[in-house]
């Protein structure tokens, strides 16, 4: 597994320690000092603690193994604790806002100002940096619930900024200011848990990931060597990862290992790029490609006129011809630089026209290597059938040439 849900939950265990210093600092300084808007800030880290709680628990479930009841594993616990965590954070922003306004016209005694305004300073510092360190966290392992939480303690972070000032404004006897404050904190910790309650509940309905993720994945089947095409990219988020499936198009003749071979190269290449893709599924589907370049040896460049020649390794030149849908897009010469080799004429041929780009090679003589070489890279060889390269290339058209599945000549 790519992504580390005991990194998270370690991480959870840590805020939620500081959570309950914290809750309990601002509690006592609040309650002693009588500061209204300090307490309330306490009942906020409350509020953190039990967040913590759940998520704990949340990404201890996500781990479990897949079994005969949940084959795709737990993962959407993640998801679902997220939503309960949003409605708890909604719940404490509404009991807020109704403290905050009831104390609108309200000025506290505060008995030991200082205290309070030093605790409320050290808890914003505090909770910032705890922010900071779940959200790199859940960036790391892709937790939306640990990038939900972070959201949180930020919020608790500003908020405690406002406590500081509002403990402060109350002390010069300004009215309003802590109903005001509290207010304001509420209003914040609203936003979040909306948001939040919104990422939830698309993640458990199999929200696609981001276009970002899902370009880098189309960009990755591209590259991979024997896909012509893909079509039905579906990818879907459970929890902190990212289950996809994707149907390819690879040509008739490969081979079912061939096959298999060009679906892993797809799978590895993507699970070693893109860290939270638990699972991706690629289907081969062979089919026959409308668009060709295809390579004939011939004895002058004479264009489509050009005479046939029965060797390939030392043919004189090759003429290269672009097809779309059974028409001839143009075609070009070029001189066989390999024709005056002593030895392994062929494999040096084969490589020549493997630079070009070839997909077709249509030939009357090729020895073993050759052949092999060619169809390694996915290229595919027939036998010839005319005098001329246009009566070859109309024989191609019309199917009347013989795939060559094993080579005319032992050796090259």
């Amino acid at each position: 597994m790519s992504i580390d849900l005991k990194k998270g939950q370690k991480a959870v265990e840590k805020a939620g320690l500081i959570s309950f210093l914290l809750t309990v600092g601002k509690g006592i300084v609040g309650f002693l000092s009588g500061s209204v808007v300090l307490v309330a800030d306490a009942l906020h880290n409350l509020t953190d603690l039990t967040i913590d709680i759940a998520s704990w628990f949340g990404l201890k479930i996500a781990q479990r193994k897949p079994d005969e009841k949940f084959p795709y594993g737990y993962y959407k616990v993640e998801s679902l604790t997220t939503l309960f965590v949003s409605l708890f954070i909604l719940y404490a922003a509404c009991e807020l806002l109704i403290e905050g306004y009831s104390r609108l016209f309200i000025v506290s005694e505060i008995d030991i100002p200082f205290l309070a305004m030093l605790v409320a300073l050290i808890s914003s510092l505090v909770s910032i940096s705890i922010s900071k360190y779940l959200k790199n966290t859940g960036k790391s392992i892709n937790s939306e619930l640990l990038i939900v939480n972070s959201k949180e303690r930020f919020v608790d972070g500003i908020s405690s900024i406002f406590v500081f000032l509002a403990i402060f404004l109350n002390y010069y006897k300004i009215p309003c200011i802590e109903g005001i404050t509290s207010m304001i904190i509420s209003l914040l910790i609203l936003k979040v848990g909306i948001f939040s309650i919104k990422d939830s509940v698309f993640s458990l309905m199999d929200i696609s990931p981001s276009k970002e993720e899902e370009e880098k994945i189309k960009k990755i089947i591209k590259s991979v060597k024997g896909v012509d095409d893909f079509t039905d990219l579906k990818l879907r988020k459970s929890g902190p990862f990212i289950f996809g499936e994707v149907k390819i198009k690879v040509k008739r003749f490969i081979k079912v290992e061939r096959g298999h071979e060009i679906a892993d190269e797809i799978e590895n290449k993507i699970k070693e790029k893109i860290k939270q893709v638990n699972s991706f599924t690629v289907h081969v589907e062979p089919y026959k490609t409308s668009k060709h370049r295809i390579a004939i040896p011939i004895l002058k460049p004479l264009g489509l006129e050009s005479k046939v020649m029965e060797h390939f390794g030392r043919a004189n030149y090759f003429l290269f011809v672009d097809t779309i849908k059974n028409s001839i897009t143009r075609y070009y010469s070029k001189e066989n630089p390999c024709k005056k080799k002593e030895v392994r004429a062929g494999l040096e041929a084969a490589h020549f026209i493997i630079k070009e780009k070839v997909d077709v090679l249509i030939t009357k003589e090729i020895g073993e290597i050759s052949l092999h070489i060619l169809r390694d890279k996915l290229i595919d060889v027939y036998k010839t059938k005319g005098e001329t390269a246009k009566e070859v290339i109309d024989n191609f058209f019309e199917n009347k040439l013989v795939r060559l599945k094993e080579p005319t000549r032992e050796k090259n």
